[in-house]
């Protein structure tokens, strides 16, 4: 049996992690899990979270991503998402900011304020600080 797998990372602008790993860690809807080679079959709904990619050399990379589905099977694992971005290019500053004014909108709670999307927001925000936090480790 092989000891990695084919991982892809895919939004609809195009892939955003595409290689190989001895493991990955993904947040799925009821709770993180992780998968190294051989794992049973698998169809599961994302949240956003972040995905922890370790490749064989020891090198590990985060990847800040929003909902979506994983799809694995015989060494391959595919996560679909609405948005995704490696902790590498994410700016920490603008996800702080933008945690704060998803956390203003919500404490307005006025008919004007799309609760859903600041909501969103606001995971999409704690995602990416969550991502570049741990890269820094």
């Amino acid at each position: 049996m092989e000891d990695r797998i084919h991982l892809q990372i895919i939004t609809a602008a195009g892939a955003v992690y595409d290689g190989f790993v001895s493991a990955v860690r993904i947040p799925l809807e009821d709770g993180s899990i992780g998968i190294m080679a051989g794992h049973t079959p698998l169809l599961g709904a994302l949240v956003e979270g972040v995905v922890k990619c370790t490749r064989a050399d020891g090198e590990t990379h985060y990847v800040a991503v929003t909902q979506g589905l994983a799809h694995v099977a015989e060494n391959h694992v595919s996560l679909l998402v609405n948005a995704a971005e490696q902790a590498e290019s994410i700016d920490l500053a603008r996800a702080q900011a933008a945690e704060r004014r998803a956390r203003e909108r919500l404490k307005k709670h006025t008919p004007e304020v799309d609760t859903i999307r600041a909501e969103a927001a606001l995971h999409r925000a704690l995602a990416r600080q969550m991502a570049v936090r741990l890269m820094k480790k």
